[in-house]
Order: C-alpha cells, then sequence, then structure tokens
C-alpha cells in the first residue's frame, strides 16, 4: 500500500471522516504532519473539530457493550454446563 500524499510506503490509516468512517493510507512522516498541521490538510481532512472524539468514544461504548454481551454468554455456557453435570449426577 502507498501513502496518498507522497507514494511512500504507507505504515498507518489516517481518516479523513469518521461519519461514514473513511480512511487513506499514509507514510509514518504524514501520519504525524498531519496531526501536528491539520489545517495543511484540509482539502483531505473532511470531518468537524469533535467528530474524533464522538467517534472513538462511540468506538468504545461498542466494544464494552460486545464484551459485556461476551461475558454474559460465557456465565450462561456454565450455567447451562452445570445444570447439565447436575442432571448427569442425579441419573448416575
Amino acid at each position: 500500500m502507498r501513502c496518498e500524499l507522497c507514494f511512500d510506503a504507507a505504515t498507518e490509516k489516517h481518516h479523513i471522516t469518521y461519519f461514514p468512517e473513511q480512511t487513506i493510507p499514509v507514510c509514518s512522516f504524514h501520519g504525524d504532519e498531519i496531526h501536528l498541521n491539520p489545517s495543511k490538510y484540509s482539502s483531505f481532512l473532511k470531518y468537524k473539530k469533535n467528530d474524533s472524539a464522538y467517534f472513538y468514544s462511540q468506538q468504545s461504548r461498542i466494544g464494552r457493550f460486545l464484551e459485556y454481551l461476551s461475558n454474559l454468554q460465557n456465565s450462561n455456557t456454565n450455567r447451562f454446563k452445570r445444570k447439565k453435570q447436575k442432571k448427569q449426577r442425579v441419573f448416575s
């Protein structure tokens, strides 16, 4: 993959919009440069000032929710196994 800004090898992806989510491949130099001087890249960056904070807070909320569901599912699976083991002991 090549950097969209200089065609060196891309080492990371950088958001150009968050809603809808779109990224471009960039080299490490341009990845840092975009963060240091975002006004130089305003033609590429098509998001509002607080979009990134909102996007990552939503990603974090989704991640925590999925972790909760996974733990809940594992808990229910273990509960089912324990019930099954108890039934087997009764019949043995």
